[in-house]
């Protein structure tokens, strides 16, 4: 699966260098509040995995943010210890102008984390508070967080996504930038997206098909769904794997970025993808490289 041309040169001009993110406009020890005006449910009532789709109103606040970029939250309440709680991390789920209904909109893509250990299950503290949250309900925020995930704005650039899970979040805000431009200031964009059932196919399902109409000629998603037939568990990189192309030719032209999104881990096996298109000889210098002029970026958790 070596690829028949050779790569372009990889120029040192990458778009993020000459972008600059928001800086932190509210940190931790200095948050804001901002209003709930949203929380529905992206998974069906019966449906064993809870994901939501939270809208926070950031009007009358100074917070901005690009796409790529998180937001911290910060649940009511103290630790243990008498502190407040830890702030935790969500990808913003929207493009940099907000929602489309509300430029000061914005929204969060929430799981509701629980597990087992033993004879105990155990709550994830925030994403069970936010997902319990309601319309008119306050929410502590901090941030906007990261500045290496943001998305460029050179239209000759091809984005090259691989999301899992709520992974897909930063890639609807992409997904929505793009679609407000004219063609010909659109990246193309080649999205793997991995979840378990179309049930939780957030935002490319017949509950909330964002991504879907969004689509047109400059993108295309292929799908990966580990648990939909029981005889086949395909994950990102074994759709990564069948369908290289899209790829391929990306790098052929040398003008790319990558972006990896999801749960830790995910990012071995499409680096395994890559090594073999590049080449083992090559791939870890190439993969250096990637990493030193910010064309491999990646958010895993």
């Amino acid at each position: 699966m070596e690829l028949s041309v050779p790569m372009e040169p990889v120029t040192n001009s990458n778009p993020l260098e000459r972008l600059e993110a928001p800086p932190m406009l509210y940190k931790p020890s200095s948050p804001v509040e901002v209003t709930v005006v949203e929380n529905v449910r992206l998974t069906p009532e019966d449906y064993s995995e809870e994901i939501r789709h939270i809208v926070l109103d950031l009007k009358g606040t100074d917070y901005r943010y690009l796409e790529g970029q998180s937001m911290g939250v910060i649940a009511p309440g103290e630790d243990e210890r008498g502190k407040p709680h830890r702030v935790r991390l969500y990808s913003i789920a929207s493009p940099a102008m907000g929602e489309p209904d509300n430029p000061s909109h914005v929204a969060l893509c929430v799981k509701r984390v629980v597990f087992e250990e033993g004879q105990e299950t155990f709550y994830g503290l925030c994403s069970n508070y936010l997902c319990d949250v309601k319309p008119g309900d306050k929410v502590t925020i901090s941030g906007p967080n990261g500045k290496r995930f943001v998305m460029p704005r050179d239209p000759d650039v091809d984005l090259l996504l691989f999301a899992a899970g709520t992974g897909i979040a930063p890639f609807r805000g992409f997904f929505m930038r793009l679609a407000g431009l004219p063609v010909e200031e659109r990246s193309n964009i080649v999205l793997y997206y991995g979840s378990r059932r179309m049930e939780d196919h957030v935002y490319y399902n017949d509950i909330n098909n964002d991504l879907g109409n969004l689509l047109d000629s400059k993108n295309v998603i292929h799908s990966a769904l580990s648990r939909q037939d029981p005889g086949v568990k395909m994950h990102v990189q074994d759709r990564f794997r069948l369908e290289p192309g899209p790829v391929e030719e990306a790098l052929k032209r040398g003008n790319f970025l990558v972006y990896i999104c999801g749960i830790k881990g995910m990012e071995k096996g499409i680096e395994d993808v890559f090594r073999q298109i590049i080449g083992e000889d090559s791939w870890d210098a190439t993969k250096q490289e990637w990493r030193e002029k910010t064309i491999w970026n990646q958010e895993v958790y």
